[in-house]
Order: C-alpha cells, then structure tokens, then sequence
C-alpha cells in the first residue's frame, strides 16, 4: 500500500510541472493577446498563435521525416558501395622445428582453414588443431 501511495505522489510529482508548463504558455499568451499589443482583436491573435504553433510542429515534423529519408538514403548507398577487399592473410609456414608432424587429412584441413581467420585468431587456431596431433 505504501509503495502504490509513494508512487502516486511521484508520478504526480512529475506531471505538475509538464502541466505548469502548458499553462504558463498559454497564461503568456493569453496576456499578450489581451494587452491588444498584437493589434487585432483578442481571438484572432489568440487563433494566430496556435496556427503558428501548429506550423512550426508540422514544419519540425516534415524537417525531421527529410531527415530519416535522408539517413534512409544514405544507408542504401553504402549498401550499394563495393565491399572492402578481404585482407590478406598470410600462409602458416608450419611450426619452428625441422619436421612436420603426420597430419590426418581432417586435421590438414581444419589447420588450413585457420589462415581464413582473423590474424589474431590464427595462433589459437593452429595450437588447437596441433593439440590433436599425435
């Protein structure tokens, strides 16, 4: 029970001052149409206001959708781009001593697959498949 109550006043805690804020726009604007410094009557000024209001959120609005179809665009033309060539990877010349070790021909293939690997990942690889050897 507590918890729901605390949350209550927390959530009401943070609407106040959305709410505080509508009013405080609309409180202005009320008093500059009122004061006749707009130099129509008080309901055109008030129904001027909220036109541009509205015009600016939709002029926002189509800004931010050329944005996103821009973005849209651009990501498809890099899409579009020829990928980066693959880097060359260098061939496993075998370990330091003198003789090879007898290899199955899975155990060939699996330590020539490490050269496709990542060169940081290559030396893990071939102690891997080495540590099956005999």
């Amino acid at each position: 029970m507590k918890k729901i109550l605390a949350l209550a006043v927390l959530g009401i805690a943070t609407i106040l001052p959305a709410f505080a804020q509508r009013g405080d726009s609309y409180e202005n604007d009320r008093r500059y149409c009122a004061s006749g410094r707009s130099g129509v009557d008080f309901n055109t000024c008030m129904w001027r206001i909220q036109r541009d209001r509205e015009e600016r959120y939709d002029r926002r609005e189509q800004r931010a959708y050329e944005r996103e179809q821009r973005r849209e665009y651009d990501r498809r033309e890099r899409w579009a781009e020829q990928p980066p060539p693959p880097p060359a990877y260098r061939q496993w010349d075998g370990p330091p001593s003198g003789e090879q070790p007898r290899l199955s021909d899975m155990q060939q293939r699996a330590l020539d697959n490490c050269n496709l690997l990542a060169p940081r990942d290559q030396p893990r690889c071939r102690a891997t498949v080495m540590s099956t050897v005999r």
